[in-house]
């Protein structure tokens, strides 16, 4: 087991008290709040191309009628072919906190050389895959496994530090892919049902059921007239560590959130990034002026 696996197996026994479900690299404790989306070399060609290039747009976001019994089941069956186990190797000094954003008192240093580990899921069939920013950030050497033990190589070509996400691309691997599509997580209101799969601890594709227990949660401080800040959907549906970067789904298999956070001494209080704030972090992306960092 490696030195990060390790980690994140005890954070929840010695750093309960911090509220950990994710380890962020150390540089990310201090983000501005208009921090620019960082674009890297393969974001080039995706300059003025349309949204549903790099992305899938679900064609209804809420069920209704009466719940079919089944419809986890089939919600489960339909996700599991598009999410990743996200590994990547870092030596980078990190930091084991309660959200991506700087909070003091919240954090406790650590050093994990090695490998790590997060989800992803993808959203286009020629491998555009989502995952959050702090999955990724400073790390080297990514691969992905898909649900069948595939290895697939990724090339980051977008991060956004302040909504915690980033666009990757599946390459040196023919598609087309299964995907998992972006639904309006406006029209997922409180009390409906949320399914999460993901990699928890690197137990790849677990799936969780729970529900959105508030929309709009505004976690980091920041006033509007200050920059941007992700405006959460709170759920109680189970994240762990490695968790983060899968998808939220509706019952109707449409992706509302990328599953980002949790307390670890509570019940059921996690956090996801909704795809409203999704969406805007990939048309920034599609008008961007795409460098190398």
């Amino acid at each position: 087991m490696s030195t990060f696996s390790r980690l994140v197996l005890l954070a929840p026994l010695f750093f309960g008290a911090l509220g950990s479900s994710c380890v962020t690299l150390d540089k990310e404790a201090a983000i501005s709040p208009d921090a620019p989306v960082e674009f890297y070399r393969g974001a080039r060609s995706l300059r003025g191309v349309p949204l549903t290039s790099i992305s899938t747009e679900a064609q209804r976001t809420r069920a209704s009628g009466r719940m079919d019994v089944r419809a986890v089941e089939k919600v489960a069956a339909s996700a599991r072919p598009a999410v990743l186990s996200i590994y990547f190797k870092t030596k980078q000094a990190a930091r084991v906190r309660l959200l991506p954003f700087s909070i003091p008192g919240l954090g406790f240093p650590v050093s994990l050389p090695g490998s790590g580990l997060g989800s992803g899921f993808i959203i286009h069939e020629d491998g555009y895959v989502l995952t959050n920013a702090h999955v990724i950030r400073g790390a080297s050497d990514h691969w992905a496994l898909s649900a069948t033990g595939q290895e697939l190589d990724l090339e980051v070509l977008a991060v956004d530090p302040v909504f915690d996400l980033a666009l990757l691309k599946i390459i040196g691997t023919q598609g087309p892919f299964p995907v998992i599509p972006l639904g309006d997580s406006r029209k997922a209101p409180v009390g409906s049902w949320a399914v999460a799969v993901g990699n928890p601890l690197g137990l790849g594709h677990t799936v969780t059921l729970g529900i959105i227990s508030q929309t709009g949660r505004h976690l980091s401080g920041v006033n509007p007239e200050e920059g941007r800040e992700i405006s959460f959907i709170q759920m109680d549906t189970a994240i762990n560590p490695g968790s983060s970067g899968g998808p939220l789904i509706s019952l109707t298999g449409a992706c509302v959130g990328v599953n980002t956070a949790g307390y670890v001494e509570a019940n059921g209080i996690s956090f996801a990034v909704p795809t409203t704030q999704v969406k805007e972090f990939l048309n920034e992306v599609l008008r961007g002026e795409p460098q190398a960092p």
